[in-house]
């Protein structure tokens, strides 16, 4: 009787993952970008009550609505999913954050540290040795009746991060974030 139920459940899942279509190339491991085999759920930030249980530091994740204001993240999604004190960030098609803890996440503005590397910085390899920096999200505006940070100034740079690279950031996108296009 058990083998027939995992049987059963074994071809379920197969006939589930048949229909799905992943549109996120796989790209070349260590470039810290996500592979295509990995689905939403495994790319959502973790649960605001996961860890210490103070709500800091975790994530939301996808289609999360909490306190504080969201980001779109394109991470492994190239449309973006509702977000919360995201962990792995694509904020731009420029620029991505990893590893990021967010001390403070409010309406107004957010603060946390982290890594950053981008298309920006391919040429000085950050992919494989991202910046260390602290980060301020901020400027929320409406889309949908839902706010979204526009944009993030850099507060605290590595020291590898010479002002030739500053400039290629600033350059790349601004200090802008994507934010959904309204409905």
């Amino acid at each position: 009787m058990k083998r027939m139920i995992l049987t059963g459940a074994a071809l379920l899942l197969a006939a589930t993952a048949c229909g799905q279509q992943e549109t996120t190339p796989r790209l070349p491991e260590g470039t810290g970008a996500p592979q295509a085999t990995e689905s939403p759920e495994d790319r959502a930030s973790p649960d605001p009550g996961e860890g210490d249980g103070s709500g800091e530091g975790g994530g939301s994740g996808q289609g999360a609505r909490g306190d504080g204001a969201h980001v779109l993240n394109m991470y492994g999604d190239e449309n973006g999913f509702d977000d919360q004190r995201p962990v792995e960030y694509v904020a731009t098609e420029f620029t991505s954050f990893s590893g990021l803890e967010w001390p403070e996440w409010t309406d107004e503005t957010a603060s946390g540290t982290g890594d950053l590397y981008g298309t920006w910085c391919m040429d000085r390899g950050c992919q494989d040795e991202p910046y260390e920096v602290e980060v301020e999200l901020g400027d929320p505006v409406d889309v949908n009746g839902t706010p979204y940070f526009s944009t993030y100034t850099i507060t605290g740079y590595d020291e590898d991060m010479t002002p030739e690279v500053r400039q290629a950031l600033e350059d790349a996108d601004g200090g802008r974030l994507s934010v959904p296009t309204p409905e």
